[in-house]
């Protein structure tokens, strides 16, 4: 029941493309995060209706789990070495081609948001494996252990609709794995007790923090029940915290995500975007190449509204979410 929609651009939809990122790479304060999500919606718009069409379905037929993106015209010169660390946290951070088209294709879903709790607030984050974090569990850094399903940053009230990952290099060829909660079957009470507000969700170790948030009493479905959402952080669920009813409804759904599991090896300029109430998301043990030629991802999420989180956030201008 997880699906993927590709999206392979043709040359014509390239040549429209790689002019659009020229146009927007040449407008002063476009390379600076910020400055540049205040304005992508805009410029988004003037990405091919061919292209803007499938990402249009994507959002509002909910047939896919996520959205895999090909043959996009960037990185020409490849995407120079892996950086030693956050980058995104330097003053004189500018954002790449790859980066930017990035950006231009999320904002057809939604605003891009941080959180406070998260890199300062940056917009964008990059996902590098470091040496020194290859054993810490659930860390978007680590590479020794598995990473487990998980919806992004599932523990806050505003988390995002849609994960936006492009790949700057995977040598390693790890793999980006996903779930869906389509088709999972539960009884009625299964059902029911997963819609109350019973469960932990514990944030993972890129928040700081999440003292703005209660994690206990939690539910973990919502939406329509013949349809439902999810909302789990399985890399930190003890499911042997909970007893009967819930503890069956907890191991049927986990089931289901196990049995239905899809795996993706991201290409150089591969952009996926990941419906992130409708799936989880899951990254394998791999062998990391530390240094100048390890796995690299950037990594921006995409709210539908900011109006949703404003009494969160400390300012109408700031994308940061208070967390």
């Amino acid at each position: 029941m997880t699906e993927v929609k590709k999206l392979v651009l043709t040359h014509y939809e390239k040549l429209q493309v790689r002019g659009l990122l020229d146009e927007v790479i040449k407008e002063p304060g476009m390379t600076n995060q910020y400055s540049f999500m205040e304005k992508a919606v805009l410029y988004a718009q003037e990405l091919p209706r061919s292209i803007r069409k499938v990402f249009y379905d994507f959002k509002r037929k909910e047939e896919f789990a996520a959205l895999l993106v090909s043959g996009n015209p960037v990185l020409r010169h490849g995407a120079g070495a892996t950086p030693k660390g956050y980058i995104e946290l330097e003053e004189d951070y500018c954002l790449s081609d790859a980066k930017i088209l990035h950006g231009l294709y999320g904002s057809l879903l939604g605003e891009g948001i941080g959180f406070t709790s998260q890199r300062g607030g940056s917009l964008y984050n990059n996902i590098i494996p470091f040496e020194g974090y290859g054993c810490i569990a659930n860390s978007s850094s680590g590479s020794v252990l598995d990473f487990g399903f998980h919806v992004e940053d599932a523990f806050h009230p505003a988390r995002p609709e849609y994960l936006g990952l492009v790949c700057m290099r995977n040598d390693e060829r790890a793999a980006t794995v996903l779930s869906s909660i389509d088709g999972i079957k539960l009884r009625e009470e299964e059902m029911n007790v997963l819609f109350e507000s019973r469960f932990r969700i514990s944030h993972n170790p890129i928040h700081n923090t999440s003292d703005v948030v209660e994690e206990n009493a939690q539910t973990i479905l919502f939406g329509h029940r013949d349809a439902p959402y999810v909302k789990i952080n399985a890399a930190t669920l003890d499911v042997g915290e909970y007893e009967g009813i819930e503890r069956q409804a907890l191991e049927k759904l986990l089931n289901h995500f196990s049995e239905n599991r899809v795996t993706l090896i991201l290409e150089q300029a591969d952009c996926v975007f990941i419906d992130n109430y409708r799936c989880v998301h899951a990254r394998d043990s791999f062998n990391a190449n530390y240094g100048g030629g390890a796995r690299w991802l950037s990594r921006v999420v995409f709210a539908s509204s900011l109006r949703k989180s404003r009494e969160m956030r400390d300012s109408v201008d700031t994308r940061a979410i208070n967390a």
